[in-house]
């Protein structure tokens, strides 16, 4: 019995992880910038922005290993297109909330400004 030691294509792991974490990004982003804008939590966007960060860089790592052992690397190069396409729908969803959670903070700020003006006024009356 003769044993072969043919090296094994290393980094399908990564790019499987890689693949599924830029897709799940990808995917589930809108219900995550809904679900931040509604509760007006910025930390929530770009925690998922991070996540999406984290399958482009599992893709490229899982992409790199297996150029270097000869794999195919089909799914990783998709998992990098996917993961790009994330990390910039994720980025720039996150920048919309974060100003549109600005405004509408001074929109409440100046609805609060009006309130106090209409009191002074009411008081001004009845004297």
């Amino acid at each position: 019995m003769s044993e072969e030691n043919a090296v094994q294509p290393q980094g399908k792991g990564l790019a499987v992880a890689g693949f599924i974490l830029a897709t799940v990004g990808l995917v589930f982003n809108v219900f995550v910038m809904a679900a931040a804008l509604l509760s007006g939590n910025k930390g929530l966007a770009w925690f998922w922005v991070i996540l999406c960060a984290v399958g482009l860089v599992l893709s490229i790592m899982g992409m790199m290993k297996l150029g270097k052992t000869g794999g195919k690397k089909g799914l990783a190069i998709a998992g990098m297109v996917i993961g790009i396409l994330a990390v910039i729908w994720s980025v720039s969803g996150a920048i919309a909330i974060g100003d549109a959670a600005d405004q509408v903070g001074d929109a409440w700020s100046e609805i609060g400004d009006n309130l106090d003006r209409l009191e002074n006024m009411d008081d001004l009356l009845d004297q």
